[in-house]
């Protein structure tokens, strides 16, 4: 008999089924675990076939606001390209990274550059640069693309800044997988 007057049936029985559920959960769990990495890590150690590589034309006589001139391209077979545009072909996120380098005429001033996607009226992303000499910068942000998109790069400044150089690479993140 326990304290409040009550028999203890079978506890021992009670005590092994509890541990066997709690034993086979954890089996289950490590089992889901295995499989999920051994479903994905074979997708992570395909590299991306979404990659695109972008060398710009100089903006020399600065107006303003321009749509940066491809000067080189290097573009995976899934990246297209059609004139200073970007054809997107696989929906998701990816990182878009730029090197620029520019400089001003002796005033502080600042510049913007987006990435912009052709029917939005909002850009992809913005990296608005600053400066009072000149400077060189590696950017980065994370992007969601829709395939169908045309993407470009737009500069706005005012007269007084001006890019010397600037290098973009666009890469998918989800791998090899593209369903949408």
């Amino acid at each position: 008999m326990d304290a409040e007057g009550g028999r203890v049936v079978h506890r021992e029985r009670r005590a092994r089924k509890l541990a066997v559920v709690v034993a086979l959960q954890n089996v289950m769990v490590i089992g889901c675990l295995l499989i999920t990495l051994y479903v994905y890590w074979g997708v992570q150690t395909e590299p991306s076939e979404d990659i695109v590589h972008i060398k710009f034309d100089v903006i020399s006589g600065n107006t303003g606001n321009v749509t940066l001139n491809f000067n080189s391209t290097q573009s995976k077979e899934r990246m297209g390209m059609s004139g200073n545009k970007i054809d997107v072909k696989c929906t998701g996120p990816y990182i878009l990274y730029m090197d620029v380098c520019y400089s001003n005429t002796g005033e502080v001033d600042t510049g913007i550059l987006q990435l912009q996607v052709e029917g939005s009226t909002t850009p992809a992303t913005s990296f608005p640069l600053q400066t009072s000499g000149e400077d060189c910068r590696g950017l980065h942000s994370i992007v969601f693309l829709r395939a169908g998109d045309k993407a470009s790069v737009h500069w706005y400044a005012s007269a007084y800044i001006k890019i010397k150089s600037a290098s973009l690479g666009l890469s998918y993140l989800l791998g090899s997988q593209c369903y949408f």
